[in-house]
């Protein structure tokens, strides 16, 4: 209906025995709201298609039941059906019958009645989940019409069912999956508390230590799925090398590969730097590769990425035992696993497609039983650059070795304790209970270096972490917190923290952390 179409009517009557008359009428307008109106028409019957969804009227003097519409009540297209009202609770379920009948008679004849009922019909053996709706009523001397909407909620019904069911599994199933790790570690805690032989003690921290791993790998879905479920999760996009990111990739799970199966990361455009989340996109391949992980006894793991007109391919390819037919197109649902036999929430694959979704991705699989499985992903390529960081300016200071000096603000005691086993025989400790007693430990002690938790009485992590820049500029202050979400890292590194780690702690990373600072501002004697 473009604004430069012109709708005309000609009527051609004769005049005479020699001329005809011609008249033209410009009909534009009316033609243009017939058109529009018939498109509408046109799309509230794809609406009512898709919703299952249809127009009714009852006439209380003749009590025929008439309704139009996609109901797909008693046929599987459009139908339109006029019945009398006791021959359509002819169909109707027992139990709704009486319920029905009590809606219908209060809207006849009261003003305030619920103008909503949900009942159930028996159509060849099968159940049909209705709701009926009225929206218009109009009385008469001797009788009154009722007019409204008719819906067919069986699959809405089911759908709802079937989330149930699966969320009854799920919380059962995370019972089992959180009690398993949990059991191992509070075991073999107390043996290794009690066993003297040192070989032994080791094998014991091996599986106390992969055990707690699983544990914070649950606990990090089960927050992703109340971010998803809440729609908070949040994405933060800045350039990203996508060579390093795989490289980080590598480097995190190369040990995790059941002996014998080799990680891979296949040769890969090295320039490329996008915009995208770098760690949202960390996660997915986190959860495909930790995924390959459990399912690939022999072979190998291979991953990569390529350029493709104007997008990003992803993929994360195994040699292990496949997905089968039936469960491969459910593969991405929540909570479905591809072998119940194996340890999991069933929730990765679903939280990947999530995060690729709102990454303006796609994600797929490719899989054949006993012979592996391909996974991919895409994203938009939106090319960026690295900024050049400037150098940091720091005034290095000189001590010796045996002098370094930690200031440790924590208010419970079981967690500096932790920091105390790790640290105390390389460093010197100071403990604060809080920020306020951070600030006068810190005037007291001038400590090398500050690990601050966030969360803690009378003055929190970042207040006194203000405090304290006031004083000194250039000690390093790591903050120790529990919140771990992308947004809280970009917070911390932004209200005068040097470095952040999250809860709980890995005790050789922050050792390394320490060290990589302590390198940068300090010139040992």
């Amino acid at each position: 209906l473009e604004d430069d179409v012109k709708y005309y009517k000609c009527i051609i009557s004769k005049y005479d025995e020699e001329h005809f008359l011609f008249q033209y009428r410009d009909i534009t307008g009316r033609s243009v709201v017939r058109l529009k109106l018939e498109k509408k028409q046109k799309d509230l019957c794809e609406v009512e298609k898709a919703a299952r969804i249809g127009l009714w009227a009852y006439d209380s003097s003749t009590r025929l039941f008439t309704y139009s519409g996609y109901t797909r009540i008693f046929c599987n297209d459009e139908e339109q059906k006029q019945i009398s009202i006791d021959e359509y609770m002819n169909y109707m379920h027992l139990d709704d019958k009486d319920r029905f009948c009590q809606w219908l008679e209060e809207n006849l004849k009261e003003k305030d009645a619920s103008n909503t009922v949900n009942y159930r019909l028996l159509i060849d053996g099968k159940t049909v989940n209705m709701r009926i709706k009225t929206y218009h009523k109009e009385v008469y001397m001797q009788r009154t019409v009722l007019e409204g909407y008719i819906q067919n909620t069986s699959e809405i019904v089911w759908k709802a069912e079937r989330s149930n069911q699966l969320k009854s599994a799920f919380l059962a199933n995370m019972s089992h999956e959180i009690r398993t790790p949990l059991n191992a570690i509070l075991g073999f805690s107390r043996i290794i508390a009690e066993t003297e032989n040192a070989e032994e003690r080791l094998q014991y921290y091996d599986i106390v230590e992969k055990n707690n791993m699983r544990l914070q790998e649950l606990i990090n879905e089960i927050l992703d799925l109340s971010k998803i479920e809440s729609g908070m999760m949040e994405f933060n996009y800045a350039p990203v090398s996508l060579y390093i990111l795989c490289e980080d990739v590598k480097n995190t799970y190369s040990f995790r590969c059941q002996p014998g199966v080799e990680l891979v990361f296949e040769e890969s455009d090295p320039s490329l730097v996008i915009s995208t989340d770098r760690n949202r996109l960390f996660q997915v391949f986190s959860n495909l590769i930790g995924n390959a992980t459990k399912f690939t006894a022999k072979g190998s793991i291979s991953f990569g990425y390529k350029l493709k007109e104007k997008e990003i391919v992803f993929h994360v390819a195994d040699t292990g035992s496949g997905i089968s037919d039936d469960k491969i197109d459910k593969i991405f649902d929540r909570f479905i696993m591809a072998n119940n036999q194996v340890q999991g929430t069933g929730l990765g694959l679903s939280i990947c497609r999530t995060i690729i979704e709102h990454m303006n991705g796609t994600i797929g699989v490719e899989s054949e039983e006993g012979k592996g499985s391909t996974f991919w992903f895409t994203i938009p390529y939106q090319p960026a650059r690295l900024s050049e960081k400037k150098a940091e300016e720091f005034q290095p200071i000189t001590v010796q070795k045996d002098k370094l000096t930690i200031l440790i603000a924590e208010d419970n005691e079981s967690n500096y304790r932790l920091f105390q086993s790790i640290l105390r025989k390389e460093y010197s400790l100071i403990h604060a209970w809080d920020g306020q007693e951070a600030i006068e430990k810190f005037k007291e002690h001038r400590p090398q270096i500050i690990l601050m938790d966030i969360n803690m009485p009378r003055m929190d992590g970042y207040e006194a972490t203000k405090e304290i820049r006031k004083l000194s500029a250039d000690v390093p202050i790591i903050a120790i917190t529990a919140f771990a979400y992308a947004s809280d890292e970009q917070r911390v590194l932004e209200n005068g923290f040097d470095g952040y780690m999250s809860k709980p702690i890995n005790a050789p990373l922050l050792k390394q952390q320490i060290a990589s600072i302590l390198q940068k501002r300090i010139i040992f004697l």
